[in-house]
């Protein structure tokens, strides 16, 4: 028998929990994530302060870095605060995306209705759906940002399980 590599076990294994914290729990994983997300934004924003200010002591001009600085700090802090307004942001972008990809996609449809194209409806069906989930998105932004939290929990519960399987299946 080979010798076990924890880490090829290990790591698989992290990923189904964390996919299964995904699923069953969507809104205190997308706080975790957006206060994570604000932390680091923060700390950024302060090294880039210090930094600056160090800059500025030791040459004596002006570090052109500092407003920038300030700005991420004052970012980080209030995502820190308020993480839900992220996750709000987030799935607003993903809502305008949706809706212009949608009507991208009807006006493919009907283009390709005009040339003759037998398939035009493939383009018509994607199109709809896009602007029918772009509008969920809009009217219910929280309830969109949890269900984009359990789709990306089962696809991390599977990529891991089969990596999990195929480092058991490499240690015979």
């Amino acid at each position: 028998m080979k010798q076990i590599r924890w880490d090829t076990l290990l790591t698989p294994l992290i990923g189904i929990v964390l996919g299964i914290y995904l699923v069953a729990r969507p809104g205190s994983a997308t706080t975790a994530l957006c206060s994570l997300i604000g932390w680091l934004v923060l700390v950024a924003g302060v090294a880039g302060i210090i930094n600056a200010v160090s800059f500025q002591h030791a040459t004596m001009l002006e570090s052109p870095l500092l407003p920038f600085s300030v700005v991420g700090a004052v970012i980080g802090l209030f995502i820190v605060t308020r993480p839900s307004i992220l996750a709000e942001i987030v799935s607003l972008i993903l809502c305008v995306f949706l809706l212009i990809e949608g009507a991208s996609g009807l006006q493919r449809a009907f283009q390709r209705r005009n040339w003759g194209d037998r398939l035009w409806v493939v383009p018509l069906v994607v199109g709809l759906l896009s602007l029918l989930v772009g509008l969920w998105m809009l009217f219910a932004p929280l309830a969109s940002t949890f269900l984009m939290m359990r789709v990306v929990g089962v696809a991390l519960i599977v990529s891991s399980a089969v990596n999990l399987l195929a480092s058991l299946i490499g240690q015979r």
